[in-house]
Order: structure tokens, then C-alpha cells, then sequence
């Protein structure tokens, strides 16, 4: 049976100030295990703000977010912490690297946190830059690697536990052309090899193509 991994239900965000501000709008979203959706939205369209709640980095002004079977009004904040941790992985437009550790710490780092043995969480490690052909740069620093490498060892430090579900913001926006299809490449990989649910936010239309689904937002709803 094929579960439901996201179940949104008639989500609105609003942020309050001189003026109000209604970002979603009673959005409604189920995605699938194993699925890879682009999202795709002008400025402004609420795509970011999706992703922080899916996520759980933001709650919603009202509406329901079910992620893993999992609701939003369900968990406190130190839970919601803990079960992002373990469920669910991040990867940003710009990578957010250590600059003074290798390639290798830094997607050991993770494990660490969750007290893995060294030696284990580094060979976990080399098998996820294995994974995204980096096993030549395991001990280079952020410095030493180009824009698209570095984005690589984020996205090895997004799975390095395996997440069930991964996340990612624009994580080619600061990539050339060929750096940023090399990583789209590399998501359709992880999706194939590791079984994850894949959900993009990009602003690239004939990338985003390439994935299961395209979800298109405008004006806080879904315009599938």
C-alpha cells in the first residue's frame, strides 16, 4: 500500500505587521512514498514558507500537516526537533558547510551528534560521498572544492541518516548550468537507490520537468 508521506489539509500562513500578509491560502498537498516533486512558483508564491512547514522549522496559522504520519499539533517543540532529526533532511541553496573540516567530518557530523561511533559514522560517511562521486575529496576542505562539490557534501550530509523524506530550497541556484544539472542527476539517483521522497523547491522550469511530479504554487494555493 502506498502511504501518504506529506498530507496538507487547507493550510494558511499569515505573518502579521503594518500590513498583514496571507502567504498560503487553505493550500491542500498529499505526496507519496518515493515520490520526486518539483516545486515551482514566481517570488512571493509561497514556496519557501511550504518547505519550512513540511519541514515543521514554522507552524501554520491554521490547517493540518501530517508528515509521516506525524501531525504538526501533535508534537512540542523539543519532539517536532527530535523527529526532524531523525525522519528528515535539509539541503539549501547555499551549503552551509563547516569551513574547517573536511568533506569527511562533515558529513560524519551528523552521526556524531546522534552518537554514532566514529569509525562507524565515517564509514557511513564515505559511502554517501561514494554515493555522489566524491571519494577522491574525503579530505579536502569546503575551500578546497568547487561550488558544485561543496553542494554534493551537503547533500551527503542530508542523507547521511537516512532520511525518509529530503528537502531541498534551490539547492541548484547557485550553480552554473552544469554544476546544477550534475545535482538534479544526483537526485534522481538518491531517489532510485535510496527509495527517498524527493521534494524540490526550484525556480528552473525545464529541470523541474524532470521529475515525477511538478507542483506548481501561485498566490499561496496549489495550480497543479
Amino acid at each position: 500500500m502506498v502511504v501518504n508521506v506529506i498530507q496538507c489539509s487547507d493550510l494558511k500562513k499569515s505573518y502579521s505587521g503594518v500590513v498583514d500578509t496571507d502567504i498560503l491560502k487553505g493550500l491542500n498537498l498529499e505526496i507519496k512514498a518515493g515520490e520526486q516533486v518539483a516545486i515551482l512558483g514566481q517570488s512571493g508564491s509561497g514556496k519557501s514558507t511550504l518547505l519550512h512547514l513540511i519541514g515543521m522549522l514554522d507552524q501554520p496559522t491554521s490547517g493540518v500537516i501530517e508528515i509521516l504520519g506525524k501531525r504538526n499539533t501533535d508534537l512540542s517543540d523539543s519532539e517536532a526537533a527530535l523527529f526532524r532529526n531523525k525522519n528528515l533532511g535539509f539541503i539549501y541553496q547555499f551549503h552551509h558547510l563547516l569551513m574547517e573540516f573536511s568533506a569527511l567530518e562533515n558529513v560524519s557530523m551528523p552521526l556524531l551528534i546522534n552518537g554514532t561511533d566514529k569509525q562507524e559514522a565515517e564509514s557511513q560517511a564515505k559511502s554517501l560521498l561514494d554515493l555522489v562521486g566524491l571519494s577522491h575529496r574525503l579530505d579536502h576542505l569546503p575551500s578546497q572544492m568547487s561550488g558544485g562539490e561543496r553542494q554534493r557534501v551537503a547533500i551527503a550530509r542530508a542523507l547521511v541518516n537516512k532520511p525518509k523524506l529530503v528537502l531541498a530550497d534551490e539547492p541548484t541556484g547557485n550553480l552554473d548550468k552544469q554544476n546544477a544539472q550534475q545535482v538534479f542527476d544526483l537526485f534522481l539517483k538518491v531517489n532510485q537507490e535510496l527509495g527517498t521522497t524527493l521534494v524540490v523547491v526550484t525556480h528552473d522550469q525545464a529541470l523541474a520537468e524532470r521529475f515525477d511530479r511538478v507542483i506548481k504554487l501561485d498566490d499561496g494555493l496549489v495550480v497543479e
